[in-house]
């Protein structure tokens, strides 16, 4: 991803989890949810040095978008917290308690040991179906397979687990957060080829 491709980024993240059930939870209504996860994603995970991550784009624009963090820089320190407190909560407002609720919980599932930690990956609502989170996830894990590292990732969607299943994560625990099932989902180092 380049630097002018993060404002494209974040609209599509924004679009694709509005209707999530986690992201619902925290902010409470759609309209929240999309302004949250727009803005939450540049400082959580866009802005960030450690940051992977991957664009897919049709001919006029980007439409799909994956960003990963490889271990022990996938949950934020301290130090990068402190800078970004202030913009948290301006964005986040009365939902930031949830917010920091669910981070928290899905922050010690983090597994101690070498990962690549995936997520988001968003596809414009216009692009979804097409097999543009499919090729994304293809092409991220090549990748990670080239240098024999695992994956992690969460999902609060119940047909996500079945596809992060197909790509070869399993889960790896379960736990309900602020009242939504969130899987655990991890993939061993592999060496196999691509998948379909």
């Amino acid at each position: 991803m380049q630097g002018a491709d993060v404002d494209e980024a974040c609209e599509i993240v924004g679009l694709a989890f509005a209707d999530n059930p986690s992201t619902l939870a925290v902010a409470g209504d759609r309209t929240s949810a999309l302004r949250i996860m727009r803005a939450g994603v540049r400082i959580a995970k866009f802005d960030r040095p450690c940051s992977c991550a991957l664009v897919a784009s049709d001919a006029r624009r980007a439409v799909g978008v994956l960003n990963a963090a490889e271990w022990p820089g996938c949950q934020m320190s301290m130090r990068e917290k402190i800078p970004s407190a202030f913009a948290m909560i301006r964005i986040m407002g009365v939902a930031l308690p949830r917010m920091l609720k669910l981070i928290g919980a899905r922050a010690g599932h983090d597994p101690r040991e070498r990962h690549w930690h995936v997520g988001p990956i968003g596809v414009h609502p216009a692009a979804q179906g097409r097999g543009v989170g499919k090729a994304l996830l293809n092409a991220f894990l090549a990748m990670a397979d080239e240098h024999r590292s695992p994956a992690f990732l969460e999902t609060d969607v119940d047909k996500n687990v079945e596809l992060y299943e197909k790509f070869g994560f399993e889960v790896v625990g379960e736990e309900k957060i602020l009242g939504i099932s969130n899987r655990f989902m991890w993939r061993a180092a592999s060496t196999r080829g691509r998948i379909a």
